[in-house]
C-alpha cells in the first residue's frame, strides 16, 4: 500500500506541474493570437464604460440581442439568478461612480469566438459593494468583435481581499 501512496504522490506532482505549464503556455499563446488586440480592447471598453459611466460606449460594444445573466448570493448563502437584456445609453449614466476592478483574467480565444473569465471587485461612490466573477463571451460579426453575453457573480459575504490592494 505504501508503495501505491508513493506513487500516487509522485503522479500528482507531476500532473500539478504539467497543468501548471500547460496553464502558462496557454495563457501565453492566448496573448500571440492575431485577434488577441482587438478581443481585448472590447473587454478594456467594457470596464471603461462602467468606470467612467458611459453608456453609449457600453451600448455599442453588444451584439443585437446580447444577454447578461446574473447569479446573486444573498447573506444567507442562496443563489438568485436575474436574466435581462443588454443595457441600452438611456438607462446607464454617470451619476453615481462605479469602479470595477478585475486581476488574473483568462483568455481563451479562437478565430471567432473568444471567453473572458476573471474575479473582480466593485464599488459604489468609492465604497466595497460586492466581489464576484465575470464572464464575458465575445464572438467576431463582419470583422468586428461584440460580446453576445455577459455573465457575472455577485457576492457580498466571503469576498477575499483584492490583490490589487484597496480602491484609492
Amino acid at each position: 500500500m505504501k508503495y501505491y501512496t508513493k506513487k500516487l504522490k509522485i503522479f500528482s506532482k507531476i500532473i500539478s506541474t504539467t497543468l501548471v505549464l500547460a496553464t502558462s503556455l496557454i495563457s501565453n499563446a492566448q496573448q500571440s493570437h492575431p485577434e488577441y488586440a482587438a478581443v481585448k480592447l472590447v473587454i478594456d471598453n467594457f470596464f471603461e464604460s462602467i468606470n467612467t459611466g458611459n453608456g453609449e460606449l457600453l451600448a455599442s460594444l453588444n451584439v443585437e440581442g446580447a444577454q447578461i445573466f446574473n447569479i446573486r448570493e444573498d447573506t444567507v448563502g442562496e443563489y438568485e439568478f436575474v436574466e435581462r437584456s443588454w443595457f441600452s445609453a438611456e438607462n446607464f449614466n454617470s451619476d453615481t461612480q462605479l469602479t470595477e476592478r478585475y486581476w488574473d483574467e483568462e483568455l481563451l480565444m479562437s478565430d471567432v469566438l473568444a471567453v473572458f473569465w476573471a474575479p473582480y471587485d466593485f464599488y459604489i461612490d468609492g465604497e466595497f459593494s460586492h466581489c464576484g466573477i465575470d464572464v464575458l463571451n465575445l464572438i467576431k460579426v463582419d470583422d468586428e468583435w461584440k460580446i453576445g453575453h455577459a455573465m457575472w457573480t455577485i457576492q457580498r459575504p466571503h469576498c477575499e481581499a483584492s490583490p490589487l490592494g484597496p480602491l484609492n
